[in-house]
């Protein structure tokens, strides 16, 4: 039995992923505030065991509690491979550093940094024992390797997100059962993020004429292709520990 644990499932490239992963010897966990019951109807048409679990994961402090509770409610004499796509962000505050309101870029390092550095930290040390495939996947993005007008506080985030996953691959090449993990970068999809991205001022962010364009002409791909491309890699053998991999590669 293969276990998929999924951030942020509820839409976009966490919807997605989660829809792709419907099939038979597979059993999944979905994180998100919300659920989504159209998911919830496609996992029972299938006979795929899927459980929502309706988390705020920019409250840090949960994060250990809820990983224990996960990898507690898993027999591992029955696990395959275990996989945890770390999926859930947010691209707020879209303004520059002077003008972003302290609150708001408290959770963005929460929620894109902090949360999957824990849930990395625990999933190592609650499945250290287990010899099976374990996978982590860190959703990362464009942002993390250039700066752009208006995302500090997002791309900072992405960046060190990127090395962590570079750090804790490097670290897990001596483990007895070691893990892999990856960073993987969508790059632009048509998600509600994007839609969150077009709506930003033009004093906040100078590229947003940029990415309407992107709107406008089609050139978002959508969240169920990246999905597959990024599932393609995650269950093959082909992955190097700690590295980071764009989507441009695979198209």
């Amino acid at each position: 039995m293969n276990f998929f644990i999924v951030t942020g499932a509820s839409k976009g490239l966490g919807e997605a992923t989660a829809q792709l992963l419907l099939k038979e010897n597979n059993e999944l966990i979905c994180i998100a505030r919300n659920d989504n019951e159209e998911l919830v109807r496609h996992a029972q048409e299938a006979g795929v065991a899927l459980q929502f679990l309706n988390e705020d994961l920019s409250d840090h402090e949960k994060i250990p509690g809820m990983v224990k509770i996960i990898i507690d409610s898993i027999n591992k004499e029955k696990v395959e491979g275990i996989y945890f796509i770390n999926n859930a962000g947010t691209v707020d505050p879209i303004k520059p550093a002077g003008k972003s309101d302290p609150e708001t870029m408290t959770k963005s390092v929460h929620l894109n940094l902090l949360t999957p550095m824990l849930i990395t930290n625990e999933f190592l040390k609650l499945t250290e024992d287990w010899d099976c495939k374990k996978v982590i996947v860190n959703i990362s993005s464009g942002a993390a390797n250039r700066p752009i007008y208006g995302w500090n506080t997002y791309g900072t985030t992405k960046a060190g997100l990127d090395m962590f996953t570079n750090s804790v691959g490097h670290e897990q090449e001596t483990a007895a059962n070691p893990a892999t993990i990856i960073s993987f970068s969508p790059g632009i999809m048509d998600t509600d993020m994007q839609g969150t991205i077009r709506q930003a001022d033009k004093e906040d962010f100078t590229n947003v004429e940029v990415f309407k364009n992107y709107h406008e002409k089609g050139e978002l791909r959508s969240p169920g292709f990246v999905a597959q491309k990024m599932l393609d890699l995650v269950l093959s053998d082909a992955m190097e520990n700690g590295r980071v991999y764009d989507i441009k590669e695979f198209v």
